[in-house]
């Protein structure tokens, strides 16, 4: 199918073929990252597999969760699943795209005893992955080493002087519920907080770009957000 419209694409007219001058694959990048958007079909069949595993993730008694569960993981979670032995193709398939859907994946916080302040997205609009100062806080280790239980505050001097200015004031704006309740798994990417195929995608194509690419998306992709919306005869723009 993409080599159908491929052939289309470049064609000099009907039947008469045309030279293909860039891949197809730097074709279906996004068109932020300076390029047309054309559809990766086999991204695309993932994106729909971890669709249904967010299905199984975010709807746990739904008859299919049900059954692939008590086949599959009856002593786990969907995340923790394993593909064990003779799987069949539909779980072996929605298995394999378990990848992407945990890279969507962030914490709302709750009772925050399972959330690691270090390791684990948790921050609408912020990320201190990778990152911590260790200069006399090594015992903050979770969350709820953040939050005074008695009052359902955050403690507000520790988050001060624990994060950078920016970092600190998004944790601060983190609303906290009066009686504690379970953390829960949302996906980050929306902030509707609910997975969307169009999120998804995004997050696929920043994970399959080489370092060439990724300087591109960082560097210029103003510039072509800019460009897209310009009120020009569509020929124009796709030639610039």
């Amino acid at each position: 199918m993409e080599s159908i419209i491929a052939n289309f694409w470049w064609q000099k007219g009907r039947g008469k073929k045309g030279i293909h001058w860039r891949s197809w694959k730097n074709m279906c990048l996004l068109k932020d990252y300076g390029s047309l958007g054309f559809q990766n079909f086999c991204q695309f069949n993932i994106l729909l597999l971890a669709k249904q595993g967010w299905h199984l993730f975010s709807c746990p008694n739904s008859l299919l969760a049900r059954v692939l569960k008590a086949k599959y993981f009856p002593h786990s979670k969907f995340l923790n699943a394993q593909l064990g032995r003779l799987p069949s193709f539909t779980w072996k398939s929605i298995w394999a795209a378990r990848g992407l859907l945990q890279d969507g994946l962030g914490w709302r916080v709750g009772r925050a005893s399972e959330i690691s302040i270090w390791n684990d997205y948790w921050i609408l609009g912020g990320d201190v992955v990778g990152w911590q100062n260790r200069e006399g806080n090594g015992d903050l280790r979770l969350v709820s080493d953040l939050i005074d239980n008695s009052t359902r505050t955050w403690k507000r001097e520790i988050v001060n002087n624990t994060f950078p200015t920016e970092i600190a004031r998004k944790i601060l704006q983190i609303p906290l519920a009066e009686a504690e309740h379970e953390d829960f798994r949302v996906w980050k990417e929306e902030p509707s907080r609910v997975f969307s195929v169009r999120s998804a995608y995004k997050l696929l194509q920043c994970a399959s770009m080489d370092s060439t690419s990724y300087l591109l998306r960082t560097e210029i992709e103003a510039f072509f957000k800019k460009l897209w919306d310009i009120q020009l005869p569509t020929k124009i723009t796709i030639l610039v």
